[in-house]
């Protein structure tokens, strides 16, 4: 079998002889590229391309190796498949290339176009009609999306993401029956797949069947234990089951596999509240204000949760933080509501100041002469 490195000394032997072929120069670059050294593959498609403006193959080359080099070169690739269909209109590989380009640069409706002028001629291909439905799932168009999929499961009934995407689409049309149907195909056919399980599990619980997610998400946890997202979604089983202190449990178990699990640290917030347990709710708010500091929700709800605690100077600078934040989003109705409830809080904060000055005072004025000397020999027994 002849090595990469043989066929490159062949070409550039030719290429001595024959400088100006520009086929040859793209085989260089293939040879280069499959090599990785893309620099060097870059530059021979180039040579190619100069030498034959109109060789697509060069293009096409070109592109692969600037997706290869990482999302920051995407705009470029996209540059040189345009410039490849320009020459060969109707090549569908170039088509898909383009497609991949525009993904790597979240440009879904353009690359949506690019899968229906594909699936129209690649009827049988179930990958392209899986993409196609992904896209469409992304931009909200859930019926296509369901049909992409049925296209793509009538080519291979056993296509485990094509039935988990396909589930995640009827759900979103509140499909109950059908999505879960969908779902429960596919954990039969990847057991050991862990996203199988949490989408079953979530259209469960968006179809209000508790135990029945609850059963996905074990399953889930059997694949992996250590994951904060599975024990948090076992913790909104509970609370829409309306087991608040169960749930409790388990969004601190998940928080103890990630102490910054931001979803965690609201639903124990919350939930905390709802139980009435404001100083493990101030925990968590404490925690998850330390983490997000651009969302004026959570420093309403910590400001509430110090107003329980009677704690009016700390809710008072939550209830501001939180205007603040409400005003930069441009919400001044929520703005002008906290407004008032931490003007409220100052006014109570500086009665509890004023209190607490009193106090000092009143224990100042009541301590007694032998109260002094007490402290006094205390103190000098202290030096010796």
């Amino acid at each position: 079998m002849v090595s990469p490195k043989d066929t490159l000394n062949a070409i550039e032997d030719h290429l001595e002889a024959n400088p100006d072929d520009a086929s040859a120069w793209n085989a260089k670059g293939v040879v280069l590229a499959g090599m990785e050294m893309f620099g060097d593959a870059l530059r021979s498609f180039n040579q190619a391309i100069q030498l034959n403006p109109k060789m697509s193959e060069a293009y096409v080359n070109r592109g692969r190796v600037l997706l290869a080099l990482g999302p920051d070169k995407a705009t470029k690739a996209l540059k040189a498949f345009d410039s490849a269909l320009s020459l060969s209109p109707d090549d569908l590989g170039i088509l898909h290339d383009k497609a991949q380009a525009l993904h790597v640069l979240g440009r879904s409706q353009e690359e949506l176009e690019c899968y229906k002028i594909i699936t129209e001629s690649m009827t049988d291909e179930s990958a392209v009609w899986v993409r196609k439905g992904d896209i469409e799932l992304e931009l909200g168009h859930f019926k296509a999306a369901v049909a992409s999929y049925s296209h793509a499961l009538s080519i291979d009934s056993d296509l485990a993401p094509a039935l988990v995407h396909q589930a995640i689409a009827l759900s979103l049309q509140k499909k109950w029956k059908e999505a879960i149907k969908s779902a429960e195909r596919a954990a039969k056919i990847a057991p050991d797949d862990l996203e199988v399980w949490r989408v079953l599990a979530d259209v469960n619980l968006r179809a209000e069947r508790h135990r029945s997610a609850m059963k996905a998400l074990k399953k889930a946890y059997e694949i992996e234990p250590t994951d904060a997202s599975i024990v948090n979604t076992m913790g909104m089983v509970e609370y829409k089951a309306g087991r608040l202190k169960e749930a409790v449990k388990h969004f601190q178990s998940a928080l103890i596999r990630d102490k910054k699990h931001i979803s965690a640290l609201r639903n124990l917030g919350f939930t905390s509240m709802e139980l009435e347990d404001w100083a493990e709710a101030r925990k968590a708010w404490d925690r998850l204000t330390s983490i997000v500091k651009d969302d004026p929700d959570l420093f309403d709800a910590q400001a509430t949760n110090f107003a329980r605690l009677e704690d009016f100077c700390s809710a008072s600078e939550a209830w501001e933080r939180a205007r603040r934040l409400y005003k930069k989003r441009g919400d001044s109705k929520e703005a002008e509501r906290v407004t008032s409830l931490g003007r409220a809080a100052r006014i109570n904060c500086s009665r509890q100041k004023k209190a607490a000055r009193a106090e000092r005072e009143r224990e100042r004025a009541t301590r007694t002469f032998s109260d002094r000397f007490d402290r006094r020999k205390k103190k000098g027994k202290q030096k010796r």
